[in-house]
């Protein structure tokens, strides 16, 4: 036989070896294939549900981070904020990641997240406007805001528990609470309003001006109102000057009780009088508002 026929059969065999090989493989391949898409099918019907569960986890990890961060600059944790940089495209889901932020804060930090109560319209103009929104809206009123406030038993809040932050300092912290508590307790003591003259009076007497570790009077009296701890109201005179009114803000409302209220005048005042106790329970409406529960409990009976 010619070399060269021998050459074109060994050619041929060759080539039928390798479309063999590739058709075998090919087959492995599709049936590769066709496993693996039902196996993907079933797995990611699995991974779906957890996908859900998941999510919200994460959702819920998010948002206590936001909670956290907002309450070490002590800004205000808006529903619209926690919509925007927490839910993302899951709006619906805000009721049930927010329950959850809630048992986290609490288990783990022994906190929560508290409703503000909503501003006071102090002014004719803000009095008006609420009215007429009011009107318009028949819904009920809600602030859409919230701080993180303690959550831990009040045999548990004591200062060896529960210090001042050390951020910046905890003395620096330890003065600015003891400030804001003050010039709350003031306001309140004087019946939820007090002038700007009187308040400035006060602060003399104390001898604020050099007593603040942090920065100058005024600076600070604007952090407390930027932080809503007090409302500074401003009324157009029929003069060149503003009436301006010192008010209890809606943080300081919920963070300054009036329990803490009376430590403030117990340690300040020192020898009490026999009459303290009806005394500073009249100034606060403690007395009359459990007379009203009293008086409403006897109609009822």
């Amino acid at each position: 036989m010619p070399p060269s026929q021998t050459q074109r059969r060994r050619r041929t065999g060759d080539r039928d070896e390798v479309d063999q090989v590739r058709r075998r493989q090919s087959q492995r391949n599709n049936r590769s294939d066709d496993s693996g898409d039902s196996e993907e099918d079933n797995d990611g019907d699995v991974d779906m549900e957890r996908l859900g569960d998941g999510a919200d986890d994460q959702l819920v990890k998010k948002l206590v981070r936001y909670a956290l961060a907002c309450e070490y600059g002590r800004i205000l944790i808006k529903r619209d904020g926690i919509r925007d940089k927490v839910l993302g495209n899951n709006p619906r889901s805000f009721k049930r990641v927010f329950e959850g932020a809630q048992i986290q804060l609490q288990k783990v930090f022994g906190l929560e997240m508290a409703e503000l109560p909503v501003k006071e319209k102090r002014t004719l103009k803000e009095k008006q406007k609420a009215n007429a929104r009011k009107s318009a809206s028949q819904g009920t009123t809600s602030s859409r805001q919230y701080i993180l406030v303690s959550s831990l038993p009040r045999e548990y809040k004591s200062q060896s528990i529960i210090g001042p932050s050390r951020i910046p300092s905890a003395p620096e912290e330890a003065a600015y609470a003891g400030f804001y508590t003050m010039v709350i307790s003031l306001i309140v003591l004087n019946g939820g309003e007090l002038s700007d003259t009187k308040l400035r009076r006060y602060l003399t007497r104390l001898n604020a001006s050099q007593n603040l570790p942090m920065d100058r009077t005024d600076n600070v009296l604007q952090k407390l109102v930027r932080q809503t701890y007090v409302d500074k109201v401003v009324e157009k005179g029929d003069g060149d000057e503003d009436t301006v009114t010192w008010c209890v803000g809606p943080r300081g409302r919920i963070e300054v009780s009036p329990e803490s209220i009376v430590a403030v005048v117990t340690e300040v005042w020192g020898e009490l009088p026999d009459d303290f106790d009806k005394r500073i329970k009249r100034s606060l409406g403690v007395q009359e508002a459990r007379q009203v529960d009293a008086d409403s409990t006897i109609h009822e009976e």
